[in-house]
């Protein structure tokens, strides 16, 4: 059967389905830099292979229960606040530890704090069509959670000295 548009309907779903496909690839094309940029960092800072240092990346995103992009994005953000050493420090689970991490583990409050930040930056991006007052709170939210998290660094001794 033909439709309004001149087109049979399996071919329109087709065709939606196709276009479906490609933004999704277009979206891990651009997911897998940041990945693959986060798994180099890993890889450099711990003295290991790009295969474990994914592994390790996948493992930070399980243990945080965080998307692994977005946990290789905030590792580079980290990464270009701290220096990579310090960054990868904060969100690596400690090697001693086989399960959740150590309430003693300085980290821990700068993990926290993190993902407040994070939670608050994806807050922002769903409000696009909120009133402005609402993106304002919103932007407030991140303000003082990126606050938060760099008293958190401070505190644990890993912001650079100024």
């Amino acid at each position: 059967m033909v439709g309004d548009d001149g087109l049979d309907g399996t071919l329109a779903a087709r065709i939606a389905s196709l276009e479906a496909e490609v933004i999704g690839l277009r979206k891990a094309v651009q997911t897998r830099t940041v990945i693959g940029q986060a798994t180099g960092l890993i890889a450099a800072v711990q003295g290991c292979t790009p295969q474990q240092g994914f592994q390790l990346l996948v493992a930070m995103s399980q243990h945080h229960n965080v998307k692994l992009h977005t946990i290789a994005l905030k590792l580079l953000d980290l990464a270009a606040e701290l220096g990579p050493r310090q960054a990868v420090r904060a969100v690596h689970l400690p090697a001693e530890s086989d399960g959740p991490v150590d309430g003693d583990w300085p980290g821990l409050e700068v993990v926290h704090a993190a993902r407040r930040l994070v939670a608050a930056y994806d807050a922002v991006d769903t409000a696009a069509d909120e009133l402005p007052e609402v993106r304002r709170q919103l932007a407030d939210q991140v303000t003082l959670a990126g606050q938060l998290l760099a008293e958190k660094l401070a505190e644990v001794g890993w912001l650079p000295d100024s």
